[in-house]
């Protein structure tokens, strides 16, 4: 008779599990993932900016047009398979119609002072506290 074969839970539930064991939840709530790629030394998240996320200084206004994305920021999110797992993440771009001055949201990504995400950060002294024991 044998075994009953367990069900498949579905790709995007999967998806969603695993990206919240790779990425931060505080991350994940202003952005999605758009790739990963693996190379010789680490990891690399592609992050962008959710959709609809205009700066509150142009939120009321009319005329404002999606101009692209700013500079990437990289911080490193935690260790897996022996390599680090960076997350690039690309924040959007605006502007007003007619107008070259952008704007941007900004968020707070990294411990002050290191590349390195709060999550990281904490367990890390944690770690380290543990150690000294």
């Amino acid at each position: 008779m044998g075994r009953k074969k367990l069900p498949r839970p579905p790709m995007d539930e999967l998806y969603e599990t695993i990206s919240k064991m790779l990425v931060p939840a505080f991350i994940l709530e202003n952005f999605d993932i758009y790739g990963a790629r693996e190379s010789s030394a680490s990891w690399v998240i592609e992050l962008r900016e959710k959709e609809g996320r205009i700066p509150v200084l142009l939120c009321e206004r009319s005329d404002v047009v999606f101009d692209g994305y700013c500079n990437p920021i990289e911080t490193l999110s935690h260790s897996f398979v022996c390599k680090p797992v960076y997350l690039k993440i690309y924040r959007r771009r605006y502007k007003k119609i007619n107008s070259d001055e952008h704007f941007s949201n900004e968020y707070d990504f990294t411990l002050k002072g290191l590349k390195m995400v709060p999550e990281l950060g904490i367990f890390l002294k944690e770690e380290d506290r543990k150690l000294s024991y």
